[in-house]
């Protein structure tokens, strides 16, 4: 029989998972609760929320949602760290936490990103992207040069064709007169 306080375990983890891009797993056994506490405030900032959680109220939660993916997560003690917006910001700042601190013991494990069961590597490889508004940026930029190229090429070829038109009525006259 399920405890009143496992019952709200899985209803927060349902609450989490049900709107999650990217669930992160850890391995964060070893690491100190002050460096736990470092941690959560560090991905806080970017929006996300790191929770050490008990793996079957995690596959539970998981299943109730309808997404058993973020079941996968679980091997060993787990920590998640999770959000429901920028992916990227979520990767950079975990790794970069890591990074930070060569001798912690919290290691990414692997994450499940839009539904998509995917290893640490891929995670680390999120991180090195740039932030979505510097994407977004570097697009609009591409398409407004395309954009100026096209509209240079049109001037061009009406410049050309009115040239041509100016011609052709010069030869006429010429043979008229």
């Amino acid at each position: 029989m399920p405890t009143e306080r496992k019952v709200q375990m899985v209803a927060e983890l349902r609450e989490l998972l049900q709107d999650a891009e990217i669930a992160i797993a850890t391995s964060y056994q070893g690491v100190p609760m002050g460096v736990q506490n470092d941690l959560r405030r560090a991905l806080s900032d970017a929006g996300v929320e790191f929770q050490v959680v008990k793996n079957t109220l995690l596959k539970r939660a998981a299943n109730e949602v309808g997404q058993p993916l973020y079941g996968e997560l679980t091997e060993g003690p787990t920590g998640l760290a999770v959000t429901a917006g920028d992916i990227v910001a979520a990767a950079k700042a975990l790794t970069t936490f890591i990074a930070a601190r060569p001798n912690t013991p919290l290691k990414v494990r692997s994450a499940v990103v839009n539904g998509e069961l995917v290893d640490a590597a891929y995670v680390a490889d999120l991180a090195t992207v740039p932030p979505r508004d510097e994407l977004v940026a570097r697009l609009a930029g591409g398409l407004v040069a395309k954009i100026a190229e096209l509209v240079g090429l049109l001037q061009g070829t009406a410049r050309e064709f009115a040239g041509l038109i100016e011609a052709r009525a010069s030869q006429i006259e010429e043979q008229g007169a």
